[in-house]
């Protein structure tokens, strides 16, 4: 059969179903659904009806409303048609309605509904309609695309609303803490209102001194909102108000004046953060070449807007220089270079816009500064032989015995050494020591130059402190034991000074943790024999500190110790072993606490320099006249870096400082030289210098620096070294 006569016979099939289905439910006295009303139903107009089955306000009853809600049915006779119309789709059925008291009129919302066979629709209509206070007629017509038509009319009464609105509900609510500063507060009425009566003159806002915050209002659907003119103060009470002035859509005014108070929670931080200080300042010269560059902020920044995009080191060519930008655990601004910077050259650090606090706020601008490196220092460096070296190891000793350098002991890892060598600058070359009746192997031990021996005494190995020492004779290659009887307790890291005739032990590290060590002995190698250092005004027990030996007195400052304050000292006193006594040290003017700093005696001063406090690694020192009892800071100008762990000697005329590294940071490879005729500072040259180290020794000639061992930044032991000639 061809297409079109096929659909021809299926619209006369549904056409046909159509009227069967009216008849049969015609003849079951139906009243909607698709059934017809009585014949004699005066709204039946052609062959299409429409009914009212919901009515919000009932037909008759009368109301205060602004609109009526209704719905109901309608049915058009089938002159029209659309094949396999569903749900929601366009069923040929148009009901509007029109009010002939406001002269108002709309469309209402349709929808056809299916039932069984596609063919038993339900055509479902609702409507809002507006109200007059009064009679209002209200006429429901249904038409179809064919003309037919179907109308019902109901009358709905609405009365007059003279009942006053009342506040529903606030946001926030009263009593509210913690509120937002930069948040609106809105009101919410019963009913509709005049969108006239709401105002700044009507919705108010007060602080707690009764001034009056200026906002503006709006109205929509009920809520009346005040939006403050700028943020609110943090941490203030404040009161909302709605005055009498306020009026329904009826023109009802609120009976009684309605007000609430709430109270705002700190203030948003919405200030940048500035740059507080760098390091180098702006403007500094004679800036460590090994320099990590510094910055610190007025405030916390964020972790990670710290990086080499928002930190930049650029040379005086504005060539961008390679390094790692990060945050440190102080909160500062870190930038460490890859590599060395050169000597006396102009370098600026900027911090950009990126950076911002922990409230999100960006650096208002960016940030540059300037600064210049040091001179390159004087003198040459020269390595030591590497052929027939001792094990790579730190915490040894080195003693000179005027010829030669004798290492022995240290650590390797966790391991505790009991070798060592000789070395010889003049031929460059080692020789092992004999290990045959050595002592036992440790390190954190002491040793010095008895002028023709080597004292080796105490120290440390896994799992005990030492109280026994050796005497080692480099002519005969040979060991002798220390008698023990009247030696001090076992300890590690005490200090040890040789008086001309005497081996002078005191202080250290007893036992780990805070069993530190306020006493010592004196051994006389003539006679094998110990006798005590009077404790009878001796200074606090403690470890980490220094002594020198004057050519009469001891000298011990510094260290750590137990129970006082940051653990760290800057006491001292003056031992003098032919009356066996104690003197205090003056401590005004004195450095500031520390331990792991360096001393030397200068022939009428104690130079002290570096160690760290409790806030880390330190770059400063101080000179102490005994026979004045007087402390006098030394230069900070061009001094090296802050650092711990290094090295200090005396060249006859200058403090030699070498490696270290700083608690936060590197191993230092740059060092320097202080004159005290002067009160100055040169760097040591980079050119040929060993790598950078903590723990290492060093020893002066009388000509040169003989640097060596030590642990590098992996904290794996060195077995290498150089020689440094002062020009």
């Amino acid at each position: 059969m061809p297409l079109i006569n096929l659909f021809n016979w299926t619209t006369r099939i549904r056409i046909g179903l159509i009227t069967v289905l009216a008849l049969v439910i015609s003849g079951c006295g139906g009243g909607g659904g698709g059934g017809s009303p009585p014949v004699n139903d005066p709204n039946r107009v052609g062959a299409g009806w429409i009914t009212i089955t919901g009515n919000s306000a009932g037909p008759t009853n009368s109301t205060n409303l602004s609109y009526v809600g209704l719905s109901g049915e309608a049915f058009i006779s089938p002159k029209w048609s659309s094949c396999c119309t569903w749900t929601g789709s366009d069923s040929g059925v148009t009901v509007s309605w029109a009010n002939a008291t406001t002269g108002n009129s709309g469309t209402a919302f349709q929808e056809t509904q299916y039932g069984l066979l596609i063919f038993l629709v339900s055509h479902k209509w609702s409507a809002s309609v507006d109200l007059a206070v009064g009679s209002n007629v209200i006429t429901m017509t249904a038409t179809d695309k064919s003309g037919n038509l179907g109308r019902v009319t109901t009358t709905v009464t609405r009365t007059p609303d003279l009942t006053p609105p009342v506040v529903q509900a606030t946001n926030p609510n009263s009593g509210a803490s913690v509120v937002g500063t930069n948040s609106a507060f809105s009101v919410t009425f019963n009913e509709a209102m005049d969108s006239a009566s709401i105002s700044a003159a009507t919705i108010l806002l007060k602080d707690n001194s009764n001034n009056a915050v200026n906002g503006g209002v709006a109205y929509s659907n009920r809520v009346a909102t005040f939006t403050p003119a700028t943020n609110l103060q943090g941490t203030t009470s404040y009161t909302a108000s709605v005055t009498t002035g306020v009026t329904d859509v009826a023109g009802n005014s609120l009976a009684v004046a309605y007000s609430w108070s709430f109270t705002t929670g700190p203030a948003p931080d919405v200030t940048a953060p500035t740059i507080s200080s760098t390091s180098p300042s702006s403007g500094a010269t004679c800036v460590q070449t090994e320099s990590g560059i510094l910055a610190t902020f007025s405030k916390a920044v964020k972790l990670g807007t710290v990086n080499p995009g928002t930190f930049l080191l650029k040379d005086s060519q504005n060539n961008p220089v390679d390094g790692t930008a990060m945050l440190d655990y102080l909160g500062q601004a870190t930038f460490n270079p890859s590599s060395t910077l050169a000597n006396f050259a102009s370098y600026t650090g900027t911090l950009t816009t990126g950076l911002t606090d922990l409230a999100g706020n960006h650096l208002a601008a960016d940030y540059t500064w300037t600064f210049t490196t040091q001179p390159a220092g004087s003198g040459p460096w020269t390595a030591t032989a590497a052929k027939l070296a001792p094990l790579a190891r730190s915490k040894h000793t080195a003693v000179w015995t005027g010829r030669q350098m004798i290492v022995w002991g240290g650590s390797f890892g966790s391991s505790a050494l009991g070798d060592g060598a000789r070395y010889d600058p003049a031929s460059d070359t080692w020789t092992p020591l004999a290990t045959v009746d050595a002592p036992s192997a440790r390190f954190d031990h002491v040793a010095v130059w008895t002028g023709s021996k080597m004292l080796v005494w105490g120290g440390v190995q896994p799992g005990a402190y030492l109280s026994s020492g050796a005497i080692y004779d480099p002519a005969t290659d040979s060991w002798t034991a220390m008698s023990s009887s009247g030696a001090p307790s076992a300890r590690q890291s005490p200090t040890a000074v040789w008086t001309g005739t005497e081996m002078i032990i005191w202080g250290g590290n007893g036992g780990g943790g805070n069993d530190f060590l306020g006493d010592g002995a004196r051994y006389n190698p003539t006679t094998d024999s110990w006798s005590p250092v009077s404790a009878s005004g001796a200074p606090a027990a403690r470890y980490g500190h220094t002594a020198v030996w004057t050519g009469s007195t001891m000298l011990v400052w510094g260290g750590g110790v137990a129970n006082v304050g940051s653990m760290y000292t800057n006491a001292g006193a003056v031992y003098t072993p032919t009356s066996n006594t104690w003197t205090s040290m003056s401590t005004t003017g004195a450095p500031v606490p520390r331990r792991g700093h360096v001393a030397v005696w200068t022939g009428n001063e104690m130079l002290v320099w570096g160690g760290w406090d409790a806030t880390g690694s330190l770059a400063a020192g101080a000179r102490f006249n005994p026979s004045a009892n007087l402390w006098q800071a030394v230069s900070s100008t061009c001094a090296p870096l802050a650092r711990y762990g290094h090295i200090g000697a005396w060249s006859g005329t200058e403090l030699l400082v070498w490696g270290g590294g700083n608690a936060n940071g590197p191993y230092y490879r740059v060092g320097g030289r202080y004159n005290p005729n002067t009160d100055t500072w040169q760097a040591t040259p980079v050119t040929g210098m060993p790598s950078g180290r903590v723990w290492p020794t060093g020893i002066w000639t009388g000509t040169d620096l003989i640097v060596w061992g030590g642990s590098d930044l992996s904290v794996a032991s060195l077995n290498s070294g150089g020689r440094y000639l002062p020009n």
